[in-house]
């Protein structure tokens, strides 16, 4: 177990976004959280990262309490994600993208930036050097120097992926990253996604493509109404009564 979450909720006024939802990740899984439009998905993932911290509740990662941690700081602890709406610098480079993503792992401070020592310079080599093996990774290195403002959509999916990389993650929650790809992306998509786990990084993703997560994932978990109705392997919760009636409507007696 890497990340664990106990009685997460959290609310907007009255409306209860995620109600008191346990969820275990194992380390080295792809996990898949999936349910309907408006079920408190992407909720979830803001409170895993505190975008939106939860208002009770324990997030543990590591065996380490973080929900009351900024941010950055659980960034740096490990935890990456991209957006369900893409949030790169639309006029940086690609490169300039990935680069921004690794400075979360730098150890040279302010005063070492503005005067450029030795030092400050070998960990700029070193994380432009780290950005261009992302870039490999995800198929743009040849489209390194454009501006990310023009690339496709679906390779502005790959980059944003590609930046939250560069922050040497353990656990990285992706956010619809198949959202808008064509049939060919996301089997580049899905190769690549499996490589992330081969290499030993943790993936838990929210994904509405559901050939893709059925094929990719080895727990499957479905929230509805910020309610976690159920759990297991892909052909357990696609046969789930529970899940049918969630996606499809309550079924009439016959």
């Amino acid at each position: 177990m890497i990340l664990d979450m106990r009685q997460v909720r959290k609310a907007f006024g009255g409306l209860v976004a995620v109600n008191n939802v346990d969820l275990t990740v194992q380390q080295g899984t792809i996990h898949a959280i999936i349910g309907p439009n408006g079920a408190g998905k992407t909720t979830f993932f803001n409170c895993v990262t505190a975008l939106n911290p939860a208002d009770s509740g324990e997030i543990v990662f590591e065996g380490t309490r973080i929900e009351r941690l900024p941010t950055h700081i659980i960034n740096r602890k490990g935890i990456a994600r991209t957006f369900q709406n893409i949030r790169l610098f639309p006029y940086l480079s690609v490169l300039q993208n990935v680069v921004v993503g690794t400075h979360n792992q730098s150890s040279a401070g302010i005063l070492a930036s503005v005067l450029h020592t030795p030092r400050f310079r070998e960990e700029e080599r070193q994380m432009v050097e780290f950005a261009m093996s992302l870039l490999q990774q995800t198929g743009l290195v040849d489209k390194k120097d454009i501006y990310a403002r023009n690339l496709p959509y679906g390779d502005q999916r790959r980059l944003e992926i590609a930046r939250a990389m560069a922050g040497r993650p353990k656990v990285l929650l992706l956010d619809e990253p198949a959202a808008g790809m064509n049939t060919t992306e996301t089997s580049s998509l899905e190769a690549f996604i499996r490589r992330l786990k081969d290499d030993g990084l943790t993936v838990v993703l929210i994904e509405h493509d559901m050939k893709l997560v059925m094929s990719i994932a080895d727990v499957v978990s479905v929230i509805d109404h910020g309610v976690k109705i159920a759990e297991g392997t892909a052909e357990t919760v696609q046969n789930d009564e529970r899940v049918i009636e969630a996606y499809l409507g309550k079924r009439k007696d016959t």
